[in-house]
């Protein structure tokens, strides 16, 4: 199902007709704030195989870092060649910064090696001018200045010698149902799950804890069989590498 079909059905589902502004063509009127938060609800209940995303970005030679949204948590870093891939190793922020304790362009170049999660918020947020003023003595390039909130991201040292594309695996929110032709994992595969989440949602900003307590119920019972096929998948023939 679409987000359509989807906010037709919660609408219907509901009897909350207030939450699109009519019954014809079921346009958003608010319907689409509980979809999201019961999606991004279930997005955070369990880990599912479409938990896991990767994010691929083609670095440059001196670039060390890379950013992208909606990550939930990071789980590995890797560099590649057309030659080779190399797992990062994961490593303290504070050790990294504290062994290559040089401007990123004194760092002598090289097979990147470790990475640590990025900090990407500046105090005062979006105050460049008062960063820049710092010129020559600190790096901020790995920062943001604007609109950082959805962002993550990863530093790796030394800075690659030449270009690598950094694939970075970790667990990723589903993409915001904006469209009216929009779908997610939930709704196209587990439409009834999503429907169950956004109704949660309604609930528990209307304060009904009852209410509230009898959907998240009926979510665990779903999610909970999802979790033991996921479980199943990564147990079945996994022994270990002979090497």
């Amino acid at each position: 199902m679409n987000l359509l079909q989807i906010r037709t059905e919660f609408i219907r589902r509901s009897g909350r007709y207030d939450l699109v502004v009519d019954t014809t063509d079921y346009v958003d009127n608010g319907a689409n704030f509980y979809i999201n938060s019961g999606q991004r609800f279930l997005d955070r209940l369990d880990t599912l195989p479409k938990s896991t995303g990767r994010y691929f970005r083609q670095c440059a030679a001196g670039r060390n870092y890379v950013t992208f949204p909606y990550c939930r948590a990071i789980k590995e870093c890797w560099a590649m060649t057309s030659e080779e891939r190399i797992r990062l190793k994961k490593i303290d922020m504070s050790d990294l910064r504290e062994y290559y304790n040089e401007p990123v362009g004194s760092v002598e170049t090289g097979e990147p090696a470790y990475y640590a999660p990025a900090v990407l918020r500046v105090i005062p947020e979006s105050d460049r001018l008062e960063i820049e003023d710092f010129e020559g003595m600190i790096d901020y390039s790995d920062v943001m200045f604007d609109k950082h909130y959805e962002y993550n991201g990863v530093i790796f040292y030394p800075p690659p010698d030449e270009t690598y594309v950094v694939e970075v695996w970790g667990l990723f929110y589903s993409p915001e149902l904006s469209s009216d032709t929009d779908e997610s994992f939930w709704s196209v595969v587990h439409p009834e799950v999503l429907l169950m989440a956004a109704m949660h949602q309604l609930e528990i900003m209307y304060r009904n804890t009852e209410g509230a307590n009898d959907w998240l119920a009926a979510i665990n019972l779903e999610v909970t069989g999802l979790g033991k096929d996921f479980v199943e998948e990564h147990i079945a023939d996994v022994s270990q590498m002979e090497g």
